[in-house]
């Protein structure tokens, strides 16, 4: 765990420019979800992946919705916080805070 850990605060200070989503399943692979436009924010549909752990990274922040569209209600993770038994989370939007998602465009399974 611990170098899964050094790893996402590698991914993540390389990340400072745009806001990510880093997910990550229980065989330990990650996938990054990241909106790179400052005054932007993109909905992630993540119903088909597995959601072990997610981390948020960079300027803007993540939200996490247990819905598959970024609706209703939903937790915030800051710059630098995990959410672990992430199980439920069915969409991410990630972004500047205060604007609403576009998306999602499909739900994949990040990890095929």
């Amino acid at each position: 765990m611990k170098s899964l850990l050094l790893m996402l605060a590698v991914c993540a200070s390389g990340a400072l420019a745009q806001s990510c989503a880093w997910v990550v399943n229980s065989k330990i692979d990650q996938r990054s979800l990241c909106e790179y436009n400052d005054n932007a924010r993109t909905c992630f549909c993540v119903t088909n992946t597995q959601t072990l752990s997610i981390f948020a990274s960079g300027t803007g922040n993540v939200k996490l919705f247990s819905t598959a569209d970024c609706t209703g209600s939903y937790a915030t993770l800051g710059n630098g916080n995990r959410q672990d038994n992430a199980q439920w989370v069915n969409s991410i939007s990630v972004g500047k805070a205060g604007i609403s998602s576009s998306g999602p465009n499909g739900c994949p399974n990040y990890y095929l």
